[in-house]
């Protein structure tokens, strides 16, 4: 068997192996455009070389708003944070951007699962029922709604995914909320989760004693599971994130890049001026 495998090797290496001894990573050979934009947001503070990420219990803030791009993000990426900010008395409102399904009686069965974690949370939803991985930039009516809840909510911290995460709809949201929120007041705090894509990881909550509240709340999410255990992923970056709480002891974090609203959309302004086709797989004129 060995013998074998160093045959292998050395056809891999010297030789001129046959394609079907391949097995593609690349779905397709399509340049990734934004990769020096990104580049450049995450050079803009030197981040790498001077981060420390701190340990904190929950956001300072008492009025929390979270902007979900579709059902289930706002409990994968925030979940155990957001119930260790009820207990201290926050309240929060959660925005759901995206129907995850075009189906209308699927959305329905989504929508209430949505409800139900909502109401054991003890928190208020707001729908915008934008169409899921077209969540368009230029609806009046859409980004009126966003700009009539921000001002009615008012919220001293705002929940939303990095804005450089692997998902069109979850940088599309940032890209709304940039487009649209013009005048930020300056003691907004962003919150950035994460979901899909390693964050600037500045803030780390504990939510070890959390993680089986959350695991319930991520199981609520019957309709959406698809193809693949979302619980038993996000649980594994959880898990993943010890590596930010001192100890030998078995921790689950949520990772966050935590900076005042108005610093946040100085990166926002460098990544989203440039052209759609560059930062989107998907894009339009919408």
């Amino acid at each position: 068997m060995l013998t074998t495998i160093k045959t292998t090797i050395k056809k891999i290496l010297i030789g001129k192996p046959s394609k079907a001894n391949y097995k593609f990573i690349l779905k397709d050979w399509k340049r990734l455009f934004d990769l020096q934009l990104c580049q450049q947001i995450l050079e803009t503070k030197r981040f790498y070389q001077h981060l420390n990420t701190i340990q904190l219990d929950n956001p300072r803030g008492r009025r929390i708003l979270v902007l979900a791009p579709h059902i289930d993000d706002e409990i994968f990426g925030t979940g155990g944070t957001l119930v260790k900010a009820i207990e201290k008395g926050a309240q929060i409102d959660i925005i759901y951007v995206a129907n995850i399904f075009n189906d209308s009686e699927q959305t329905k069965r989504v929508r209430n699962e949505a409800l139900s974690v909502c109401q054991k949370l003890g928190v208020v939803a707001h729908f915008l029922n934008c169409q899921i991985r077209n969540i368009p930039l230029n609806n009046r009516s859409v980004n009126n709604q966003l700009v009539s809840l921000v001002e009615s909510i008012k919220p001293d911290t705002l929940f939303l995914p990095f804005l450089l995460d692997d998902h069109d709809d979850h940088r599309r949201v940032n890209h709304l909320l940039w487009k649209n929120l013009n005048t930020p007041k300056k003691n907004i705090e962003i919150w950035s989760y994460q979901i899909y894509s390693t964050v600037i990881p500045n803030v780390v909550v504990d939510i070890t004693e959390y993680i089986q509240i959350k695991k319930e709340l991520m199981d609520t999410y019957r309709e959406v599971a698809g193809n693949r255990d979302w619980t038993h992923y996000i649980m594994g970056l959880n898990s993943i994130n010890c590596r930010y709480i001192p100890g030998k002891k078995k921790t689950y974090g949520e990772a966050f890049f935590v900076v005042p609203l108005t610093e946040y959309f100085q990166l926002c302004e460098q990544y989203f001026a440039n052209p759609s086709e560059i930062i989107y797989y998907r894009y339009d004129n919408g």
